[in-house]
């Protein structure tokens, strides 16, 4: 297994996966912060939701937001989630289950969406695009499916933008740098704007929205910093002299209160031409 494969964050291959289940438990821990639950609350806003519109939710995971939009599109509407993941949708599928509410689940690839041309009225991805080899032609997929006048909202961490405070910046940024190595299109949140320009939407628009950590376990679950510089040390990004050092001062700062990390994400919205 390569350097890079290694550190590849594996949502794009969870069915692959030894313990599918922790990709799960993973998407879990990130919906229970409170900057999760804003930033989904607003792309939902952004999408102005109507009774009887048709939404398509792309690498919907476990359902949480498909539930929710399913609830402004009432009565007359459906929300269909999509994901690459058979294990997502079953999760997403048993968590439905009594609920009353307008959804479905489909497994699927983003580059061959199995819905004919402007089917939709409003298309979501979240956090999908940072995983995609092609995003150019997924983007392109969206834009079939969505109808006339209708809205694409993309929203991504731009992995470029994340900070960590220690006194160790040269070593963190070689950490950082590993971390990015592993992931496909890790600067994908900024590049957003342009590919929606080029693939021909209007009306584009892109909202930030920055999450400040100072507690580190309420991100442990999904950052896992600690395991990922031990992974760095292993592929000789860091010393372990270096790794030690920081490891210890990231322990340090978050029980003595000093601890801070950011990252920002960008929400970016644009229409279909009528």
């Amino acid at each position: 297994m390569s350097q890079q494969r290694r550190a590849e964050s594996g949502f794009d291959r969870v069915d692959q996966a030894g313990a599918p289940q922790g990709y799960v438990e993973c998407l879990d821990a990130q919906h229970a912060t409170d900057f999760t639950r804003q930033y989904k609350r607003r792309t939902i806003e952004l999408l102005t939701l109507q009774p009887s519109q048709q939404v398509l939710d792309i690498g919907c995971g476990t359902g949480e937001e498909v539930r929710a939009m399913a609830r402004l599109v009432t009565p007359g509407g459906l929300v269909t989630g999509l994901d690459y993941s058979q294990v997502m949708i079953d999760e997403a599928e048993q968590r439905s289950q009594g609920g009353h509410l307008s959804v479905r689940f489909m497994q699927g690839s983003v580059y061959e969406l199995p819905f004919a041309d402007n089917s939709f009225d409003r298309c979501r991805a979240d956090r999908v695009f940072m995983h995609l080899k092609e995003p150019e032609q997924a983007l392109a997929e969206m834009l079939r499916v969505i109808r006339p006048g209708g809205y694409i909202l993309i929203v991504e961490p731009d992995h470029l933008t994340r900070v960590i405070d220690t006194p160790y910046p040269e070593v963190t940024n070689r950490f950082l740098a590993f971390r990015n190595a592993g992931m496909k299109q890790p600067d994908i949140a900024h590049r957003l704007y342009s590919m929606y320009k080029r693939a021909g939407l209007v009306n584009v628009t892109v909202e930030t929205i920055t999450q400040v950590t100072t507690d580190y376990e309420t991100i442990r679950p999904f950052t896992r910093l600690i395991e990922g510089m031990r992974t760095a040390q292993e592929h000789g990004r860091v010393t372990m002299e270096e790794a030690d050092k920081w490891i210890a001062h990231i322990e340090e700062a978050n029980r003595s209160g000093g601890f801070f990390h950011a990252l920002t994400s960008f929400i970016t919205l644009g229409q279909k031409p009528v």
